[in-house]
């Protein structure tokens, strides 16, 4: 178990962030949705074989444990999940966003590769949409009772792209439509799913994801598999530079 790493974890993943904002790097920050399904190994109490232990949630858990708060904690509503892009798309990081501040507080995943393809439509100056395939490294966030350990995501997704300077950016969320997103089994998550505090205008783009999660609760360690998640990847969000001082 490496419960042990996850203060000095912590820390570094909000150095990170902050390096990432005071070097002024093209990147975008967007509130981001999800839904997750998720299925960790149980075990039948009458026969004590095993079984599945389905073991669903929302962005907003995620959050809660990336910060070291039990899964269903109410108390920091500001603090929401979202990306990060680099407009050149050579890295795409799940983070935690505190509305309150206007920053990056801690990093849930870090890109390890990105691969993506790209789309002119006609009469716009340059590509306006992308699809995309990102591997991320999860970062260990939280405390021993209730945090993220360890694991990996890989998302595959699109986006709109500003085509002046290829940064991803929000449209009219009718306007937010791809061929593939039937197929890919992409769509809006139902508003009870996963909740936002402003209603659904805008939408950068839509995306799933696989993966496999160490979680702390309540002091024990579980793995998750994910078998599917569904992001809503929505409006772009303020980032305050950070003081170099």
């Amino acid at each position: 178990m490496k419960t042990k790493k996850l203060i000095y974890a912590g820390v570094a993943s909000l150095a990170l962030a902050a390096a990432v904002y005071a070097s002024g790097a093209a990147t975008v920050t967007l509130r981001t949705l999800g839904y997750f399904i998720g299925i960790t190994q149980g075990t039948d109490p009458a026969t004590g074989t095993p079984r599945y232990q389905y073991a669903d949630f929302a962005g907003h858990n995620l959050v809660n444990l990336a910060m070291g708060r039990p899964t269903g904690d109410t108390n920091a509503p500001k603090q929401v999940m979202a990306m990060t892009f680099a407009c050149d798309l050579s890295s795409v990081n799940l983070v935690v966003y505190d509305e309150l501040t206007s920053n990056v507080v801690a990093t849930i995943a870090t890109s390890t590769s990105v691969q993506s393809v790209l789309q002119q439509d006609p009469r716009e100056a340059g590509p306006n949409r992308a699809h995309f395939v990102a591997t991320l490294q999860i970062d260990a966030n939280g405390n021993p009772t209730n945090g993220i350990v360890d694991g990996s995501f890989t998302i595959a997704g699109r986006v709109n792209l500003d085509p002046t300077n290829g940064c991803p950016r929000p449209v009219v969320v009718w306007l937010d439509r791809d061929p593939l997103d039937r197929l890919d089994g992409d769509a809006e998550l139902p508003a009870n799913e996963d909740h936002d505090s402003v209603p659904l205008a805008l939408r950068t783009g839509l995306a799933h994801l696989i993966g496999v999660i160490d979680l702390i609760t309540a002091g024990d360690t579980n793995t998750v598999l994910i078998p599917h998640a569904g992001l809503s990847i929505r409006r772009e969000l303020p980032v305050i530079p950070l003081s170099t001082e």
